[in-house]
């Protein structure tokens, strides 16, 4: 396949894309007005991720174009959270606007009012950009931004999934191709695995981190969070299948330790040459192709996930930036959060390997001129969203079932039986639920 046809898959992600009120036009571009908060100082709190690492490089031309002053905080993803809710729940308009993660706070967010709903703010002509085009989304970007009522509680900045990152260059030595099904993955590792030097598979195994990389895995064996009713369906032979096969994966293909790892330990172990394969994050793998910084640039293979039993199933998770409903300057932070996500940032983001969820960035003449990221990437992105299922349960308490499960997966990966494990994390799930579901 052709770098061309590789990217021209992305203009798969353009389906359902249709032509709203946003759309632009001459007479309307030449009319909005950026310096109508001139002087307002907004402060952000942000965690670390690579959408934000690479939009916070440009808030300088931000402040020129609107006259506004932008103050942020950065912090790692658990730290940031942590004090990002402390913040909002004194409530004090401290914060003006958020990166939230949608796939962990759209309910508990939406059900604290934490969030501002933007729906008049995307209707009023005079606080959104003409060329703005709020359909240009993809659908399940806006799906994840917008609540039960129908309030828009963020707008996307991307949709990440999961995806295989190997190494292509001792696939090749050994004759290997990217595994198709969880047998094939489990084989592979195997076969790979020459420690100290080399291991043969990683993923999370930080409590908390580790529950978005077992959906992997429990979406394979066919597993799912809950029943029809709402109840935990944490109690079938599926999950105590993926349990295991996970577990086992990283206790014996994994380095020393890995039960201690979040992304952070995971990326930085694969770029220093040690790991065969590695899935996480499709976004993560922008730093892969950094020279400066990885020793395996160039070296990298990207894939869909491997199936199993219950097929095969990419989990995604969106981030959008959020303007927060204690603020003190509701629609200037909402002119702030417009930009960064507006047609030109996506472009940037996208060209520094960074997958975004506007439809029409991926098949930009500038995308297949200068593509960030190999082939296989964009070909990996395209198809593993035609095959998208929300990878974390979509109530209020995330975190606390990210917890439950979290100690749960620990436990299996230090030697524990899953089956010991899963009436336990089963009871305290309900229980969870039952309070928080309401």
């Amino acid at each position: 396949m052709t770098r061309r046809e590789a990217l021209k898959l992305g203009t798969g992600l353009a389906a359902g894309t249709a032509f709203g009120p946003f759309v632009s036009t001459p007479a309307r571009a030449q009319t909005f007005n950026w310096q109508r908060f001139r002087g307002t100082e907004l402060f952000l709190i942000l965690t670390r991720h690579p959408w934000v690492d690479e939009m916070v490089t440009h808030i300088p031309e931000f402040e020129s174009l609107s006259g506004m002053k932008v103050k942020y905080e950065m912090l790692p993803e658990i730290q940031g959270r942590q004090k990002l809710t402390v913040e909002l729940t004194a409530g004090t308009g401290g914060v003006d606007a958020f990166h939230s993660a949608m796939h962990v706070e759209k309910r508990r967010f939406w059900k604290a009012g934490w969030y501002q709903p933007l729906n008049q703010f995307l209707e009023d002509k005079t606080l959104t950009a003409p060329d703005f085009d709020w359909n240009d989304f993809v659908p399940g970007a806006k799906q994840a931004a917008t609540q039960p009522d129908g309030s828009i509680s963020a707008i996307p900045t991307m949709v990440d999934f999961f995806a295989l990152f190997y190494r292509k260059d001792l696939f090749q030595q050994r004759g290997l191709k990217p595994p198709q099904t969880l047998a094939e993955m489990e084989d592979i590792a195997e076969k790979l695995n020459k420690p100290p030097d080399m291991y043969g598979i990683l993923s999370r195994g930080l409590k908390n981190a580790n529950a978005v990389s077992l959906a992997c895995i429990l979406y394979a064996m066919g597993g799912k969070y809950q029943t029809a009713d709402g109840k935990s369906a944490l109690n079938t032979p599926e999950w105590v299948k993926a349990m295991d096969y996970y577990a086992s994966l990283l206790r014996r293909f994994s380095p020393p330790g890995v039960v201690n790892f979040n992304w952070y330990e995971c990326s930085s172990a694969f770029m220093q040459g040690n790991v065969a394969m590695y899935f996480d994050g499709a976004n993560f793998a922008n730093q892969f192709e950094d020279k400066e910084k990885s020793k395996i640039a160039g070296k990298v293979g990207y894939a869909v996930l491997p199936g199993g039993p219950g097929g095969r199933v990419v989990p995604t998770f969106t981030n959008a930036m959020a303007v927060t409903a204690h603020s003190k300057h509701k629609e200037a932070a909402y002119l702030f959060i417009q930009w960064t996500t507006s047609k030109p940032n996506a472009l940037r983001e996208l060209l520094a390997g960074v997958g975004v969820g506007r439809a029409s960035t991926w098949n930009l003449p500038e995308v297949k001129a200068k593509p960030r990221m190999p082939a296989d990437w964009y070909t990996t992105y395209a198809e593993s969203l035609k095959i998208a299922r929300p990878g974390l349960p979509e109530i209020a308490d995330v975190t606390q079932y990210r917890d439950i499960i979290g100690v749960a997966i620990q436990k299996a990966i230090e030697g524990a039986k899953a089956d010991s494990l899963m009436p336990t994390a089963h009871k305290e799930f309900q229980e969870m639920l039952d309070k928080t579901e309401k």
